[in-house]
């Protein structure tokens, strides 16, 4: 007897299907319109456009109260990075946040909300330009996030931060690019192999092979072997730091699954600090934890940052 009802993560139920509907499968369980709706958030929250914009009004009311220093990492002008740190900081551990928005939009000034949250913690909060596929392609976008953290390392003691306790975030597609710096060769830039000290990915994408089967491959343009190079799930072996996974219950099929298969991973090899699934809350409402201190995410990052 068949089971019709969708699983609990929400992917097409797993039943026997006919030799021709077998066909048409495109990836695991999903036909080509399952599978581009699994990756388009706007299909399972339609306030995106709304949230996101309450996201840019909170971080400029938070730059307006505490203004932060900017400067420039690398030599592009897309390489701008906002520091928030609190008054006679020095030698405070350091957050690196990664925007997402699906490589394409939103910037550093967006997510200058959860910086008090940080701060009041006694923490340094940075928050990277990278730039976006509508001007660079996915390498350049990884490669700048790394100059990014090689950048805060090194200058770390220059706004009271301590180089040695470097951590860095990230959510949706700024997940996915954390994860990239993650399996860094530090060795390459002159950095001990746990130059990052932990992290915290809030429902990113770590395998790119179902992202270039979706929808999304019209704009994200890349090489087999890019994919990849590109796709944190495929190099393990490279993570040497504890790592926090987070993902919300309400998010899409295909991000609530990476979410799960890259923290059953990270759990096999002991390096899951801690796995938190949050509760009547989409993919765009998971981050506005962030600024609160007694959230779930909140304790995670702080319990992973030993603050």
């Amino acid at each position: 007897m068949t089971n019709d009802a969708a699983s609990g993560d929400g992917t097409p139920p797993a039943v026997a299907l006919p030799q021709d509907a077998a066909s048409r499968l495109v990836f695991l369980r999903y036909t080509q319109e399952e599978l581009d709706r699994a990756y388009d958030q706007s299909a399972w929250a339609p306030q995106m456009a709304e949230l996101e914009a309450q996201d840019g009004e909170a971080s400029a009311a938070l730059r307006q109260r505490m203004p932060p220093r900017t400067e420039q990492y690398g030599p592009s002008h897309a390489e701008l990075i906002d520091i928030f740190n609190p008054a006679g900081a020095r030698g405070a551990p350091a957050l690196v946040f990664i925007h997402g928005g699906a490589w394409t939009r939103n910037s550093r000034q967006d997510v200058s909300y959860p910086a008090a949250t940080l701060v009041e913690r006694g923490a340094v909060y940075l928050a990277p330009d990278f730039g976006s596929l509508r001007s660079a392609r996915l390498p350049e976008l990884a490669e700048n996030c790394r100059r990014a953290l090689v950048w805060v390392i090194r200058n770390a003691a220059s706004f009271g931060a301590d180089p040695n306790r470097v951590f860095l975030t990230g959510h949706s597609a700024g997940a996915h690019l954390a994860a990239c710096v993650l399996v860094t060769d530090w060795s390459k830039h002159g950095l001990p192999a746990d130059a990052i000290k932990g992290a915290m990915l809030l429902s990113g994408m770590y395998d790119l092979r179902p992202v270039m089967l979706s929808s999304r491959s019209s704009y994200l343009k890349i090489t087999s072997a890019e994919e990849a190079e590109f796709s944190p799930m495929r190099h393990l072996h490279r993570i040497v730091s504890p790592i926090a996974i987070i993902s919300a219950d309400q998010d899409t099929p295909e991000f609530k699954r990476q979410s799960a298969v890259f923290a059953d991973a990270l759990e096999g090899m002991g390096r899951l600090a801690s796995r938190t699934e949050l509760f009547n809350t989409n993919h765009f409402q998971e981050l506005k934890q962030l600024s609160h201190a007694g959230s779930p995410v909140s304790r995670a990052l702080f319990s992973l940052m030993s603050l």
